[in-house]
């Protein structure tokens, strides 16, 4: 008997190494990403993973192709067979959020109660509220008219509050009663969260809140306390009012992306911005008073489902063209052909070439730079190419691995495997990309971010040959967007890295202050090089990295000419009940006035913590006043999150200098991509003011032009601007001027050529 027991065990033993090795074999991303999710965090925090990859997924197969439309969403999804708690899910994404609580009320009556029951109920009456209150005034017909009032519609904290309150009030009668049966653990935190932010709505928090139920953590303090009082006052010269509407540039709509650049050289930025369940909208700037829709006659309106957009001046025209990507199908290149016209040159360029037939890219987002340093622009494109077993539907459809795309002659041919690159994405999901030269070689490195633990890694470019695996950094977390930038202005790049999280790990860590030690997801982070050239993970940086949430979409600039980088990160994920406000943090100084690289957090002000999922996100002076203004896509995944996009018009009365610089590139790429630019200036008392500079795209999900708006504080004179130029090596200072616009050509560097190229210093 026990040798057939131990036989019997050697057998099922062999099955499951067997088995293990096939599922490694066919599915090497998913094997990867389960062994690191579990090596890499808590058991918690897995727990929280699989809860959100299981919501995720189920919703994915649902998404049906629409044969009237050529668009994926849940028009034509089968419901017939449903039950009425199914049917109530799926009428919730579709934005019927009143029949969906009708739905699962009826559900409850006839089958007894339920958590998830309950659960989904509680988000249909919380849904339900935000539509009737928040977004029917900001998409009504009243819209334009809320001006600065717009942006405190469903933002922390809550100052407009709801007007028809019984879905609120129906959502609070529901969670008391889900967190007294149901409220352990991490779900039990949620159901509290959501429950407090509903009693926000209706005016009720804190007074109202049972006792017990009631939170008072550093968190609520930082919108609600004494400590959003001490930072309003300290930082009353932020005044901002979001004008979307009125400026005509609201973009209403799902979780997308932006990009903006001078599209008609007219000498304004206008805005293309995407829809993933609606397509591009082309939005030109008159003169800074007002934006046009001039997507009709543009070539762009036919593109359907585009998640994000990058622009990029690929072949050196000088016109920006655009990269828009399409993840139910595949990117579109955009020549600009002038006067607000684009066309369509994806397959003419060889894009293509490299997709199989039934294969679609499943992109998240584009990054252009030299790699090969021939002069002109490459293409990295990131993919969500992991294969999941047991699904059907858009997560069964073959999907193409992240790409590098080399240019050659005007086309473009797939390098990724010539770059090495082809082993480390196969079958992964990466989402952030960012080329630097970190090392000062010359040579673009390369940044990948993904949203599980291992999958993050920095890459050393060889020769310009290929991307190795660089031992300067060793951090394993998470990520979503990412970029190089040098935050202490000390000549070294540094990177920045927007973590990502669940929605039930980043309440514990966020809200209630729980699992910061032992957590090892949500945390943005700057990965700050050092003079041994490692970078040390500071998400300290952050305010004391008091608030890990995540995010989606993230950039940065200087919103008060201080020269100092302000961040803003839009937070979120696919997840209905991921209800967190997006966070803005202001760069701070040292007493001798050199940027210290911590920032302390304000996203209490002026309406920034808004709780709709953020995505692109851009810092540009659109009206040309001399002081950064922010545009900040929102909207989630589902055709239910529409929203209108915010456009925060700057109307502080900053005194500091400032100077903006376009590149003019010769032997490099034409609008000088991964050119380093250090200004040198200096305050009246002769203190010499340093900024450092990388000139690029940004984070990818909002495309930032390529116009360096460089903040100098103090300074009353620049003494020179040095450029190092990426791709012929040429190191030169120009003279500038405060407060103009200066274009720098690498053709004077080349004729006087008075150094070689060499890492920029302050010193």
């Amino acid at each position: 008997m026990r040798r057939r027991l131990a036989r019997a065990a050697l057998v099922l033993c062999a099955v499951l190494v067997v088995a293990a090795a096939l599922a490694r074999a066919a599915y090497p991303g998913m094997a990867a990403g389960l062994w690191n999710q579990v090596r890499g965090s808590t058991w918690e925090e897995s727990r929280n993973v699989w809860a959100y990859v299981s919501y995720l997924l189920t919703f994915l197969e649902k998404l049906t192709l629409d044969p009237e439309t050529g668009k994926y969403d849940f028009r034509r999804t089968p419901d017939e067979r449903l039950d009425d708690f199914e049917r109530g899910r799926l009428a919730f994404h579709r934005g019927r959020f009143a029949d969906a609580a009708a739905l699962l009320q009826r559900h409850l009556a006839r089958r007894g109660e339920s958590e998830e029951a309950l659960f989904w109920l509680a988000l249909a009456f919380l849904r339900q509220g935000e539509a009737e209150n928040c977004l029917a005034e900001l998409s009504g017909p009243h819209a334009a008219h809320h001006g600065a009032d717009a942006a405190l519609f469903c933002s922390l904290p809550l100052r407009r509050l709801h007007t028809r309150q019984a879905p609120s009030r129906q959502a609070i009668q529901t969670l008391e009663r889900l967190i007294d049966r149901y409220g352990e653990g991490a779900d039990g935190r949620l159901y509290r969260w959501l429950l407090n932010f509903s009693w926000m709505t209706v005016g009720g928090f804190p007074d109202q809140v049972p006792a017990s139920h009631r939170l008072s953590t550093p968190f609520i303090d930082l919108f609600y306390g004494r400590e959003a009082q001490r930072r309003r006052t300290r930082h009353a010269d932020l005044r901002f009012s979001d004008r979307a509407a009125a400026l005509g540039v609201e973009n209403f709509g799902t979780g997308r992306g932006v990009a903006v650049e001078d599209f008609d050289l007219d000498g304004d930025l206008d805005l293309v911005g995407t829809g993933s369940f609606g397509g591009l909208r082309y939005f030109r700037n008159e003169k800074g008073l007002r934006f046009t829709d001039a997507t009709a006659g543009s070539g762009l309106a036919g593109v359907l489902q585009p998640l994000t957009v990058s622009t990029a001046d690929f072949n050196g025209d000088g016109r920006p063209d655009l990269l828009a990507v399409r993840p139910y199908a595949h990117y579109q290149l955009f020549a600009n052909r002038g006067g607000g016209r684009f066309t369509d040159v994806t397959r003419a360029v060889g894009l293509l070439d490299a997709l199989p037939a039934g294969t679609i890219a499943t992109s998240w987002i584009s990054t252009w730079g030299d790699v090969d340093n021939d002069g002109d622009l490459d293409l990295l494109v990131t993919n969500w190419a992991f294969k999941v077993p047991f699904v059907s539907g858009l997560p069964a459809t073959p999907r193409q691995d992240s790409k590098l795309f080399l240019q050659e002659n005007g086309r473009f041919r797939d390098g990724t495997a010539d770059f090495g690159l082809a082993e480390l994405v196969h079958d992964r999901h990466l989402i952030g990309a960012a080329f630097g030269d970190y090392d000062g070689d010359g040579r673009l490195d390369l940044y990948l971010t993904g949203p599980l633990p291992g999958t993050s890694t920095l890459l050393r470019n060889v020769d310009g040959r290929r991307f190795v695996p660089s031992d300067r950094l060793d951090w394993h977390e998470p990520g979503f967007t990412a970029a190089f930038v040098d935050v202490d202005h000390d000549g070294r790049l540094d990177l920045f890295h927007g973590g990502f999280a669940d929605a039930r790990t980043a309440v514990t860590q966020a809200v209630f202050g729980e699992g910061r030690d032992r957590f090892r997801s949500g945390h943005n982070a700057i990965l700050l090089q050092g003079a041994d050239g490692r970078f040390t993970p500071r998400a300290d940086l952050f305010d004391g990295g008091d608030l890990p949430i995540g995010s989606m979409g993230a950039s940065f600039g200087d919103l008060d000419n201080d020269g100092c980088l302000d961040f803003y990160i839009g937070t979120g994920n696919p997840e209905p009940w991921f209800v967190l406000p997006n966070l803005l943090y202001r760069g701070g100084r040292q007493a001798d006035g050199r940027c210290s690289g911590r920032m302390e957090n304000v996203s209490m002000l002026a309406g920034f913590g808004t709780v709709q999922k953020g995505h692109g996100i851009v810092f540009f002076d659109f009206d040309d006043d001399g002081d950064q203004d922010v545009y900040s896509a929102l909207g989630g995944m589902w055709p239910a999150d529409p929203w209108p996009s915010q456009l925060f018009v700057n109307t502080g009365e900053h005194r500091g200098s400032w100077l903006k610089i376009r590149l003019r590139g010769r032997r490099s790429n034409r609008a000088g991509l991964g050119s380093r630019i250090l200004v040198r200036a200096r305050a009246q008392d002769g203190r010499p003011i340093v900024r450092s500079y990388l000139m690029d795209g940004k984070t990818g999900f909002g495309s930032a032009p390529a116009l360096a708006h460089i903040g100098l504080g103090p300074a009353v004179a620049v003494d020179g601007v040095e450029v190092s130029w990426l791709g012929s090596g040429c190191f030169h200072s120009y003279p500038a001027r405060l407060g103009e616009l200066q274009e720098l050509d690498e053709a004077e560097c080349l004729e006087v050529r008075d150094s070689s190229s060499g890492p920029l210093s302050p010193h």
